[in-house]
């Protein structure tokens, strides 16, 4: 740039410069831009053009700059002396100045200062606007609302900058209008209150309350809602008092109903206390007041009830429990209406008792009675009797989920109906074993049908289950005997062929997502045809095990049991389905090995079915029962305890571990246990035979008699429990009731005791003789 160019440049900046300084800020703009004319028209260098441009592009944004900060420092005086209408548009002004600067950095920042500066003016305004709402109008919740609408503001300033001052301000007068409104309505109420307005009062109560709980710190909160539940609850003191006193004299006069009238009115005063001291104080008065009259009412009628339970055979007539327990229902009535307190608790608590105790005999008299019947194989008499003892049993006091009478009685009705339905599914098993298919899926859906009567409960959940496992098999038999399976694997087998060369084919496709998508739903058809192939293969095996073929069944169960991990998703549910046919053909085959003496094979097989389900019960109990048969008592009694661990009912563990003790001459240990099996199911004579066997051993022979005896009441054909009475005579030297006993002994099964027989018949002649001789001396006294 020429030297005479550069010195006149310099000439008109210097000037725009000294008329900025004297804040003559348009004038200086003017030369900035005769300057960008003069470098426009003089410079030629066009690196020297761009360079003095740009600084005086650079001065011209100052010059603004400088122009709008005045603006501000004005605005800011203004805003101090509080005009704040002229400050506004000054601050206007210098926006519309921002927009003139080039540079987007600078202007924004300038934009920016400004704009929260206005924002400054609007949250004074709005500060001043709340409070002379609040303090000359009295017009509290429009003052909140502007201080809301301030303190909205205040927070983008603070998003922005950080200040927190404003905010500090506002909530400070939001909070002091709260208080103001609280004051308010508290002072409303207390008029209110001096007036008699109680009603009114109250509800003024509870809407500062709701205030201070919405509105004020925890630090206050909880002093003052203590304040006004005081205040409320003498409103309510002063009303029960004077309810009280009208209640007393009704009472003097002999005018009881309506003076328990007025007493109920006063405890629902009462009950919309606040919780305090006062207000238990209150209750309990009234409770001493209320409660005896109470009393009075429920004695005679309790004495009425207990004068019907003092009937002779009171326990044996339903009808007459039932009335006691109606009179009973009418004192616990009354009771529950009393007054909250220790007496109330004690008077539901003896009359509950006697209720309780009146339907206790009752329910056991029945069951007693529905036991025998049941022995006599009368099932549908015996579940009406259970009826009437589960309806006393629902009459108890007790929660459902607590009566232990009720659940006993609903376990007794589900035994008694799973008899039934077993001798159903026995007819069914046998036409299944038959081939008539159809005819058995009939029986077992009949059966299906008959656990509807049945209380739903763990048991009957497995009786349905095993049911519904039985139906399968005789449908996929069904199949079998139309000869379709074999037909019916073959195409199963030809559909997995087909799906895997889909699935080679879907592993080529380019697009990623739409390959894993035809792949899973491809994965999917295979598993599901595997399940269907699973489920062949189990009948396959359970065919073959019917036939005792039971090495080749295990293959194919096995052989499911492979197909069924080939499966992408492996099935839970197809799996057991495996193993239930399989541990259950492994005991069946335990079974025929333990009455071919084959002990070691049984037990293998016995284990091999524990390998297969860890909690399997039938497993350990035919382990154990090879161990037994091996006098390996230790072995059988470790396998009864495990089996005994997973189903505490399993009655045949029981009586087994009892036989193994016994064995081990641990007679106490083994009556221990055969009581438990008798506990459990009180018709089981096997175990009342096992008993009266081991006192036998012990020599006390009146309760093996006893035992014996309980046994042949279930099972009257149970020849040896015949016998071994006998023979326990025979020990008493009871040699009457001996021959009796082994005669009816011998009678039922003639091979019992062949050596024996004619010792008897020698026997009974020989008595018999001695009777005759020992008569005819007395005749020839």
């Amino acid at each position: 740039m020429k030297p005479s160019v550069l010195k006149k440049l310099n000439l008109i900046i210097e000037e725009a410069n000294s008329l900025k300084n004297r804040s003559k800020f348009q004038k200086a703009i003017d030369k900035f831009e005769q300057a960008l004319n003069f470098i426009n028209i003089k410079v030629d260098e066009l690196s020297d053009k761009k360079i003095e441009i740009a600084n005086i592009r650079n001065a011209m944004n100052q010059t603004y700059s400088v122009e709008i900060n005045n603006f501000i420092q004005e605005s800011i005086r203004l805003t101090a002396q509080k005009e704040y209408n002229q400050a506004r548009t000054n601050f206007q002004t210098a926006l519309k100045i921002c927009e003139k600067i080039d540079d987007e950095d600078l202007k924004e920042a300038e934009k920016s200062e400004i704009n929260e500066l206005i924002s400054e003016i609007d949250i004074q305004e709005l500060l001043i606007k709340g409070i002379r709402l609040r303090e000359e109008e009295k017009k509290l919740d429009e003052s909140i609302a502007i201080f809301n609408k301030g303190l909205t503001i205040a927070e983008k300033i603070q998003d922005s900058d950080g200040k927190k001052e404003n905010i500090f301000k506002i909530n400070e007068e939001i909070k002091k209008s709260y208080e103001s409104q609280f004051k308010h309505i508290l002072q409303q109420g207390t008029v209110l209150k001096q007036n008699g307005r109680f009603e009114e009062a109250i509800r003024l109560f509870e809407e500062a309350k709701d205030y201070i709980e919405e509105f004020f710190p925890s630090d206050t909160k909880k002093t003052e809602i203590v304040n006004i539940k005081n205040l409320a609850n003498e409103i309510y003191l002063n009303q029960i008092k004077s309810i009280v006193e009208k209640a007393n004299e009704l009472l003097e006069q002999g005018s009881t109903e309506k003076g328990i009238a007025e007493l109920k009115n006063a405890l629902v005063i009462a009950d919309k206390m606040y919780e305090s001291e006062l207000k238990k104080l209150e209750i309990s008065l009234m409770a001493e007041m209320l409660n005896p009259i109470y009393i009075e009412r429920i004695n005679p009628i309790l004495a009425q009830g207990i004068e019907i339970t003092k009937k002779e055979n009171f326990g044996e007539i339903i009808s007459l429990i039932n009335q006691a327990v109606d009179v009973f229902d009418k004192a616990l009535a009354i009771a529950k209406t009393m007054i909250e307190s220790e007496r109330k608790e004690l008077e539901i608590k003896k009359i509950s008792d006697l209720i309780n105790q009146a339907c206790l005999p009752g329910i056991n008299n029945v069951k007693d009675k529905a036991m025998q019947i049941i022995g006599q194989q009368k099932y549908e008499e015996a579940i009406n009797e259970v009826y009437n003892a589960l309806s006393l049993a629902k009459r108890m006091t007790f929660p459902e989920e607590e009566n232990a009478e009720l659940e006993d009685l609903k376990n007794l009705v589900n035994k008694i109906y799973s008899v039934e339905i077993k001798k159903v599914i026995n007819e069914g098993k046998e036409l299944a074993e038959n081939k008539d298919f159809e005819k058995a899926i009939e029986i077992f859906n009949e059966a299906l049908n008959q656990t509807n009567k049945m209380y739903l409960t763990q048991e009957m959940e497995k009786q349905v289950n095993m049911i519904k496992s039985l139906i399968y098999d005789a449908e996929v038999g069904l199949l079998i005997g139309k000869g379709y399976l074999t037909e019916e694997q073959k195409e199963k087998e030809k559909e997995i062929e087909k799906l895997i060369k889909r699935l080679e084919y879907a592993q080529s496709i380019g697009d990623e997502n739409r390959r894993v998508e035809e792949m899973n739903k491809i994965k999917k058809s295979i598993d599901e045809i595997h399940s269907e192939e699973i489920k062949l293969l189990i009948e396959q095996g359970n065919q073959l095990a019917s036939k005792k073929a039971y090495e080749e069944a295990f293959n194919f169960y096995e052989k499911a049991l492979k197909v069924n991990e080939l499966m992408e998703e492996p099935d839970i549910k197809n799996k057991d389905l495996v193993k239930d046919s399989y541990k259950r053909e492994l005991i069946n085959k335990a079974k025929m090995e333990i009455e071919g003496k084959q002990y070691d094979v049984a037990i293998e097989n016995g284990k091999k079915s524990v390998e297969l389900d860890e909690k399997f019960v039938e497993g350990y109990y035919y382990i154990s029962v090879a161990y037994n048969y091996k006098k390996k008592y230790d072995a059988t009694i470790e396998n009864l305890q495990k089996a005994l661990s997973y189903d505490k009912k399993h009655i045949e563990s029981w009586n087994l571990i009892g036989l193994a003790y016994e064995a081990k001459k641990d007679y106490d240990t083994a009556l221990e246990n055969l009581r438990k099996a008798i506990e459990i199911d009180p018709s089981y004579s096997t175990g009342w035979f096992n008993i009266g066997n081991v006192y036998k051993q012990i020599k006390e022979f009146d309760k093996a008699i006893e035992n014996y005896s309980k046994a042949i009441e279930i099972t009257p054909d149970n020849a040896k429990a015949w016998f071994f009475m006998g023979s326990t005579y025979f020990d008493k030297k009871d040699y009457h009731n001996a021959i009796q006993n082994i005669e009816k002994a011998i009678k039922l099964d003639p091979n019992l005791a062949e050596d024996i027989n004619p010792l008897i018949k020698d026997m009974k002649n020989t008595i018999d003789k001695l009777q005759e001789v020992l008569d005819l001396s007395f005749i020839s006294r």
